[in-house]
C-alpha cells in the first residue's frame, strides 16, 4: 500500500508538469471528443492502445479496434453535439484523473426529434514518456439530473 502511496503523489513544482497545464491538455482532449469534424482516426488517435471504455448498456471496450467498432456503430444512429466539461482534476505521475459531465443532443439519424442528455463520467489519462496525456479509462452514465 506503501508503494500505490508514493506513486500517486500530486504534481508539484518539482516536477515537469503541474495540475494547471494538466487541465489545459486534457481540455483539449475533451475538445476532440466534442467535434463532430473531427474524424474517427483523429480520436482514436487521444487514446492509449489498452484502453478501457465503458459506456452504459454496452459491453467493455479494451483495445482500440473493439473501440473504432463501437463508435462506428454508434454513428449509423445519429450524431451528438455534445460538450465535456472537467469538475474535479487531479495529478499524478503517472496519470491524471478527472471528473466530469456531458452535456448535449442527441440528433437520431432517422429525424426523429433531438434528444438531450446529460452524463457524468470519471476519466483517467495515461502520462506519457514525453509527458503527455492519452485517455487510458472511461466509465460513464446517464444522469437525470
Amino acid at each position: 500500500m506503501l508503494i500505490f502511496l508514493a506513486r500517486c503523489q500530486p504534481a508539484t513544482d518539482e516536477l515537469s508538469y503541474n495540475a494547471q497545464n494538466d487541465r489545459a491538455v486534457v481540455q483539449a482532449i475533451l475538445s476532440v471528443l466534442d467535434d463532430n469534424d473531427v474524424s474517427l482516426e483523429k480520436k482514436l488517435e487521444i487514446w492509449v492502445d489498452d484502453l478501457v471504455h465503458m459506456a452504459p448498456g454496452y459491453p467493455t471496450n479494451t483495445d482500440k479496434d473493439a473501440l473504432r467498432r463501437h463508435l462506428e456503430e454508434q454513428q449509423t444512429y445519429g450524431y451528438a453535439d455534445m460538450t465535456h466539461e472537467i469538475i474535479e482534476l487531479d495529478s499524478y505521475p503517472d496519470l491524471v484523473l478527472m471528473r466530469g459531465r456531458v452535456i448535449g443532443t442527441f440528433y437520431p439519424a432517422n429525424q426523429d426529434a433531438p434528444v438531450p442528455f446529460r452524463t457524468n463520467n470519471l476519466f483517467v489519462f495515461r502520462r506519457l514518456e514525453d509527458n503527455s496525456l492519452k485517455i487510458w479509462k472511461v466509465i460513464f452514465n446517464q444522469s437525470g439530473e
